[in-house]
């Protein structure tokens, strides 16, 4: 601030006897200001030379908020490159040994370019762990926005591509599997799968005045939290029913899965002989039905995990902000299959690993048990009769 400006504000604003003071606190804060810009152009010169993420502190040492204000060059080449398994765990919520077996599966499918394929993935998974925009990444990895944009799209186009390759329904031996596991941790026999829908909001972040669009992932999964089965229903149908009935699997459900055997769903959908729910009703339960819905409460609580899994690895699905309706869709289906990527060559810590102490389940009369009513009536008789007897 120059001698002029002092003096102009002085003349408008102060009287003689105060012009004094307002010099000296006029000088001050422009001192003030400008050892802050100093400072904050020290800071950044030295983000863009020495790229030393340790000094960022606990809570800052996330993808997101890393101060970056211009595009930077050799991020990835200098630091990330150099990246620890711990920094690999804190930075991309997945180990080092995973990431790389991601890039040796894309190595058959992204075509050559200037830009690595080791960088892609890296650029790729920094936008699906963190809330940035394209050009807020683009700036970290020395890349025009345009560019990020391009590496999401390609490599999320081909893993959707390949999504069977890792989100399938189960093969019998492999449903009979979860079915003695989960019949030996919670006592609900012949459970084969979990069905729910979560929800995630869409829409722009800066229009504050625009309330964001909500849209459904239905998904199953199994003991293991691993996704069976997925469906992204379109924005704004927010009922879990409507978007099951829209999906492949309400029409295949009998013929993935034998009589005897089910998925376990809440109240909002329907019963079917394969989707068991609990039991409604105006009037009062009975204690044998009140039970049966206790059991079928804890029991379904692996799919719940399974979302707040993907859910805490994924910080891009907390507020998707994106235009696009395909790209929408094309990202939650992209966190599914690397969700079941990274439990595939981790497992999770999660998933609690007990000595199977049971048996297979109960066999079911089909001449005596014959509609989804009368099945799951039957199934509710068996685990109160079995709750007795342990208790006896």
């Amino acid at each position: 601030m120059n001698n002029f400006q002092k003096e102009f504000i002085m003349d408008m604003f102060l009287d003689s006897d105060h012009a004094c003071t307002m010099n000296r606190l006029i000088v001050a804060t422009a001192n003030v200001i400008s050892e802050n810009n100093d400072n904050l152009n020290m800071f950044g010169a030295a983000v863009e030379k020495e790229f030393d993420l340790t000094s960022f502190t606990e809570e800052t040492k996330s993808p997101g908020v890393v101060p970056v204000t211009r595009r930077l060059k050799g991020f990835y080449e200098n630091s990330v490159r150099n990246f620890t398994d711990a920094d690999y765990s804190a930075w991309f919520k997945t180990k080092k040994h995973t990431v790389q077996a991601l890039i040796n599966f894309l190595k058959k499918y992204v075509n050559p370019g200037n830009i690595s394929l080791e960088k892609k993935v890296h650029v790729f998974l920094w936008l699906m762990v963190s809330d940035c925009s394209y050009n807020e990444i683009g700036k970290l990895f020395g890349l025009h926005k345009s560019s990020v944009s391009y590496i999401f799209n390609e490599i999320a186009t081909i893993l959707n591509e390949h999504r069977y390759s890792f989100i399938s329904w189960p093969s019998v031996e492999e449903q009979h599997i979860t079915r003695i596991k989960v019949n030996s941790r919670f006592k609900f026999p012949n459970c084969v799968g979990f069905i729910d829908a979560c929800r995630f909001k869409v829409g722009s972040k800066r229009n504050k005045k625009d309330k964001p669009e909500i849209i459904l992932l239905q998904a199953v999964c199994d003991e293991s939290l691993m996704f069976l089965d997925i469906h992204i229903g379109e924005i704004g149908k927010t009922r879990k029913n409507r978007v099951f009935k829209e999906s492949t699997l309400s029409h295949e459900l009998k013929n993935f899965i034998e009589f005897e055997n089910h998925i376990l769903g809440d109240s909002e959908y329907k019963l079917k002989k394969n989707l068991i729910t609990p039991f409604t009703s105006e009037e009062l339960l009975t204690s044998e039905e009140m039970k049966f819905n206790e059991i079928h409460w804890k029991t379904r609580s692996y799919i719940g995990h399974a979302f707040e899994l993907m859910k805490e690895r994924f910080r891009k699905l907390n507020h998707i902000d994106i235009v696009k309706v395909e790209s929408v869709q094309l990202l939650i289906s992209v966190a599914c299959i690397l969700h079941n990527f990274i439990l595939i060559h981790e497992g999770s810590s999660e998933v609690k690993e007990e000595t199977v102490a049971c048996d297979d389940g109960v066999s079911i009369n089909t001449s005596i048990v014959q509609t989804a009513l009368e099945k799951r009536q039957f199934l509710c008789n068996y685990i109160n009769y079995i709750d007795t007897e342990e208790v006896g």
